[in-house]
C-alpha cells in the first residue's frame, strides 16, 4: 500500500512539474510593477544597492565575503600540505593559511565596510562593482593613492555600458 502511495505521488509530481515549469515561464515574461517608492535600479546599480543596505546588512556582506577568503585559504594550506611527500606539520598548516588570509584581506573588515560606503557616497561609483570597489576600499584603508585607477575603472564601464556590450 505504501509503495502505490509513493508511486502515485512520484507519478503526480512529475506531471505538475512542466505545469509549474510554464506557470514561471509566463509569469516571469510579465513586467512586476514597481512600487511606487521604489526606484527602478539596474544590475549594474552597486552603489544604489551598496547605500540603501543597513549597516547589519553591509557587515553580513563583509562576513561573507571574509567567510569565502577564509575556506579558500584553508584550502591552499591543506592542499599545500597533502601535495608534500611528509605528514601535514600543524604548525606549518597555520602559517600558510595565516599569510594567505594577511596577503588577500589584510584589514579589518569595519574599516573596510567603512571605505566603501564613503567610495559609493560619490555617484559616480554607483557602475563599479562591489569586488573592484573592495579593492579600492583596501587602498583606500592603506592610505595608498587609488583616486587614478578608480577614474580608469569608470571611465571604461561608462564606455562599456554605452556600448551596450
Amino acid at each position: 500500500m505504501a509503495r502505490k502511495a509513493l508511486l502515485i505521488v512520484l507519478i503526480a509530481s512529475f506531471m505538475a512539474v512542466p505545469a509549474l515549469a510554464k506557470q514561471t515561464v509566463s509569469a516571469s515574461k510579465e513586467k512586476a510593477p514597481a512600487s511606487a517608492g521604489q526606484t527602478s535600479r539596474t544590475f549594474s546599480d552597486f552603489g544604489g544597492r551598496w547605500n540603501s543596505m543597513t549597516d547589519k546588512e553591509r557587515g553580513s556582506f563583509m562576513d561573507g565575503y571574509y567567510m569565502a577568503f577564509h575556506l579558500l585559504c584553508t584550502n591552499a594550506a591543506l592542499g599545500t600540505a597533502e601535495q608534500s611527500s611528509q605528514a601535514p606539520n600543524q604548525q606549518d598548516i597555520q602559517k600558510r593559511f595565516a599569510s594567505c588570509m594577511a596577503t588577500n584581506l589584510p584589514f579589518d573588515p569595519s574599516a573596510v565596510k567603512g571605505a566603501m560606503t564613503e567610495l559609493y557616497q560619490d555617484s559616480a561609483n554607483n557602475h563599479v562593482p562591489f569586488d573592484q570597489m573592495m579593492g579600492f576600499a583596501f587602498e583606500k584603508v592603506a592610505g595608498k593613492p587609488y583616486d587614478d585607477n578608480l577614474t580608469k575603472l569608470r571611465q571604461n564601464i561608462e564606455a562599456h555600458l554605452k556600448s551596450g556590450k
